[in-house]
């Protein structure tokens, strides 16, 4: 298994993923804990730095050019500051970013993760603000663009943070299309995973699954293989790919038992963000370069164990892979 792992590896340069979905900033903004104000019994944080990164779609492009794949991307920001972040971001590691569209009317999704420790710990979360933008703007990305950038594709990913980037229609094109190329299309999706049917993959967190079958599973290793093995066969699905934070990945198939892979490395996280959209960049990538499902599940466990030990939204390198496996 080590040497067909490897030799996945050296596929990735010369794969094309298209990747189609909601772009979203990633914002971190670090400060130190200063006192205690005055006005209400609240911390006064003195903000020492902002780091913004591609985050949702983008990020799973960030994840794929630093493993050395070709990347298209389709999508929509805002004509604004974060926006231009981004497309300026993906552009410099060399993703084509033809079909992403910038609107006038739109706001560029952002979360804002607000970190803060002592002057010699560690920084930790200790809030969120999302600015979601205007959620009812149809964002309509090009049919023509996207069918350009599928044409030289071997995998397509769908990147759904429910910023209404793939429309029902748009899905069922896109299916059609990787249906008649023979490429493997796989979905991430944060509201709508069951919406996502005759499609290659789906690589929901247990949260998710949870969400979509209305089913509370916790630790019970029995429910969860009855539930997502109802949704592997309700959504006809070729895998389903579920991810159980320190608990590793369990990856379902039709007709072959599910398979458990542990977490890679340590499950003492430093931050879990982003690690789905790294996930969702190796499993397709493997997939497009003839990989199982299950190489392509523990490649993508690697990659998770990985970049859950990094601050921000992080990504993951060959290097870093190659080192895991061996």
């Amino acid at each position: 298994m080590r040497k067909q792992l490897l030799s996945l590896l050296r596929k990735f340069s010369k794969s094309t993923i298209a990747v189609i979905g909601d772009l979203i900033a990633d914002e971190f903004l670090y400060g130190q804990v200063a006192r205690i104000s005055r006005e209400a019994p609240v911390l006064v944080l003195d903000c020492r730095n902002l780091v913004r990164s591609p985050g949702g779609a983008a990020n799973a492009a960030n994840n794929l050019l630093a493993l050395g794949a070709n990347v298209t991307i389709a999508g929509a920001v805002g004509q604004d500051e974060a926006g231009k972040d981004i497309l300026t971001s993906l552009r410099r590691r060399g993703a084509d970013t033809r079909a992403v569209r910038r609107l006038r009317s739109y706001s560029t999704p952002i979360k804002t993760r607000i970190l803060a420790g002592a002057r010699h710990a560690a920084p930790h979360q200790i809030v969120r603000v999302d600015r979601s933008g205007n959620r009812e703007v149809p964002l309509r990305l090009s049919r023509n663009l996207l069918e350009k950038i599928i044409h030289t594709a071997d995998g397509i990913i769908l990147s759904d943070y429910g910023y209404n980037a793939i429309t029902p229609s748009l899905r069922s094109d896109l299916c059609r299309i990787a249906d008649t190329k023979g490429i493997p299309i796989v979905a991430d999706s944060r509201f709508r995973m069951s919406d996502y049917t005759d499609i290659t993959a789906v690589t929901p967190n247990i949260t998710e699954l949870e969400a979509c079958t209305g089913i509370s599973i916790g630790s019970d290793t029995k429910l969860l293989h009855k539930v997502a093995g109802e949704a592997l066969n309700r959504q006809r699905l070729q895998s389903l790919l579920v991810t159980q934070g320190r608990f590793g990945m369990t990856l379902f198939e039709a007709n072959r038992p599910p398979l458990h892979i542990p977490i890679y490395g340590t499950d003492e996280v430093s931050d879990v963000t982003g690690a789905g959209d790294t996930v969702i960049a190796v499993f397709t990538l493997a997939l497009a370069c003839g990989a199982s499902p299950a190489q392509a599940a523990r490649l993508a466990n690697y990659a998770g164990g990985i970049v859950v030990m990094k601050q921000g939204t992080a990504t993951v390198s060959r290097a870093e892979l190659r080192n895991a496996i061996k």
